[in-house]
């Protein structure tokens, strides 16, 4: 139904939308860095905050719409319940990251690896017709990013700071796609697809 899809390609815009405005800030903090290195992690743990609070709750509220679609509301909202835990847990350390840069690097890991995993547990189970291999995709690549950064660790901050801006600069346009991708509704499995006509 039309009236069920605009507001979830709503919330699918505003994430991909949040990703890019991420990743354009940690640009620009990948410049300040030069100058102001051990402010410009503080500062970046910020707009991380804010980026996972508000990306849970946009997904905290997908869930509550997709009530009447168990699985993908149960994956959706344990998307969002985690993404609020991080945000917490995030803005707890900044008082720790201006002296220990390094203390932020688990929990984005742990963040990125679980938030692709259950996204790709929800591609799955939310069967979107058109937007499967985009959505797989879009779920694989923060797996391997939040691997990458964990078996790569980089003790040079302006190496960091540009992995996280270009990670989360891609991660907004592979959620566009998602977006722009994703026209036909998201059905449960097993569930019937909707009679778009009757035979005369």
């Amino acid at each position: 139904m039309a009236s069920e899809r605009l507001p979830s390609r709503l919330i699918l815009g505003l994430r991909a939308l949040l990703a890019l405005l991420l990743g354009l800030t940690g640009l620009f903090m990948a410049l300040l860095a030069a100058f102001l290195p051990r402010a410009t992690v503080a500062l970046i743990v910020l707009p991380f905050t804010g980026f996972t609070l508000l990306d849970g709750l946009l997904c905290l509220v997908a869930g509550a719409r997709a009530a009447r679609r168990r699985a993908s509301m149960i994956l959706l909202l344990l998307i969002g319940l985690m993404e609020v835990g991080v945000a917490a847990d995030a803005l707890l350390l900044i008082p720790r990251v201006g002296e220990r840069p390094q203390v932020i690097l688990p929990l984005f890991v742990a963040w990125a690896v679980t938030l692709g995993l259950l996204e790709l547990a929800w591609a799955f189970a939310a069967r979107g017709q058109r937007g499967l291999p985009i959505l797989v995709v879009t779920a694989g690549f923060s797996i391997a990013f939040g691997l990458f950064a964990y078996l790569s660790p980089s003790g040079d901050l302006m190496t960091a700071v540009w992995r996280l801006a270009i990670y989360f600069f891609l991660l907004g346009i592979l959620r566009l796609l998602v977006t722009f991708r994703v026209q036909a509704p998201i059905t449960e499995p097993g569930a019937a697809p909707a009679v778009r006509g009757r035979r005369g």
